[in-house]
């Protein structure tokens, strides 16, 4: 279970990549307990449906430190979290891809927390970000290099800062998995995945080790937040289909190699070693302990949507 944390006082926390899945848990989370939330949208629709989750919308460029720092003034947020990078961390989603400016979005958060007068930055990271590129996985170490590039920056700067690496993250938040759900339901054929092992973290809690660092504030620490369990891509959709009375997905002929994984997904499929211990620095322990707890919870959620 999540251990439960108080908090002694209200906080005001400005949250990059707000519409990602993780970012939608942790938006409901914060407001639920009573935190005031900015959240960065890029556009009205994002905004009003930020509004809707508790969240008042800022729509500052990410690669401007100027911007950044005007509109985190605007908020007088004294927390960040960069939740941006886990636009490339959801599943499935075909067009995902591990951007190589992330040290650049990065180096231009931490400047403009600094300027803006915030106390404390979670910057989050991917949980392979400490696995070595070897032959068979030459094409990751672009992506090795971007987001080393984009902690260093973030546990480089002026204010304190932590990095928490996720596993690859799910919920019941996640577009891209609903439209999976209605594919399966239709009947398309879906490509399985990779067999290769990766760590899993569900959305909720992940909010809920984030809130637990916006809390504690470690400073200079990098930790891990997974379920702490290993599995493949084709064992979570398998799973997945099997949970809704579905045909689990079968591997497609050569014609249709189409898979929900994207191809920077493929290419850090070596790199997914075992996880370092779950929440380590953090009073935090996931409460799903593998994707298939994470996977009955959020089917309840969405059933219970529906029913509304």
């Amino acid at each position: 279970m999540t251990a439960e944390i108080t908090p002694v006082q209200t906080m005001t926390v400005f949250i990059t990549g707000a519409m990602t899945t993780v970012g939608q848990a942790l938006i409901r989370r914060l407001a639920s307990a009573g935190h005031h939330v900015y959240g960065v949208a890029a556009s009205a629709s994002e905004g009003n449906y930020l509004r809707a989750l508790g969240a008042t919308p800022a729509y500052p460029d990410l690669y401007r430190a100027g911007e950044l720092r005007s509109a985190i003034q605007g908020t007088q947020a004294k927390c960040i979290v960069n939740l941006a990078p886990q636009a490339a961390n959801d599943v499935p989603q075909v067009n995902a891809d591990w951007d190589a400016r992330l040290g650049e979005a990065a180096a231009a958060l931490a400047q403009a927390a600094a300027q803006a007068g915030a106390e404390y930055l979670v910057h989050t990271s991917y949980a392979f970000a400490d696995a070595q590129a070897d032959e068979h996985s030459a094409a990751a170490r672009p992506v090795l290099k971007a987001v080393r590039a984009a902690e260093r920056a973030a546990l480089a700067g002026p204010v304190p800062a932590s990095v928490l690496r996720l596993g690859t993250v799910y919920g019941a938040e996640s577009a891209a998995l609903q439209a999976l759900a209605k594919a399966l339901r239709a009947g398309r054929m879906i490509h399985p995945g990779s067999h290769e092992a990766r760590a899993w973290v569900y959305a909720a809690d992940a909010a809920a080790a984030i809130e637990a660092a916006l809390i504690e504030r470690p400073a200079g620490k990098t930790i891990s937040v997974t379920d702490g369990a290993l599995a493949s891509p084709v064992q979570f959709l398998q799973y997945f289909a099997e949970a809704q009375g579905l045909a689990a997905p079968a591997r497609p002929p050569l014609f249709m190699p189409r898979s929900p994984f994207s191809a920077a997904h493929a290419a850090i499929t070596h790199l997914h070693a075992a996880p370092a211990s779950a929440g380590e620095g953090l009073h935090w322990q996931p409460r799903f302990a593998s994707f298939r707890q994470g996977i009955d919870d959020l089917l309840i959620s969405w059933r219970a949507a529906e029913a509304m």
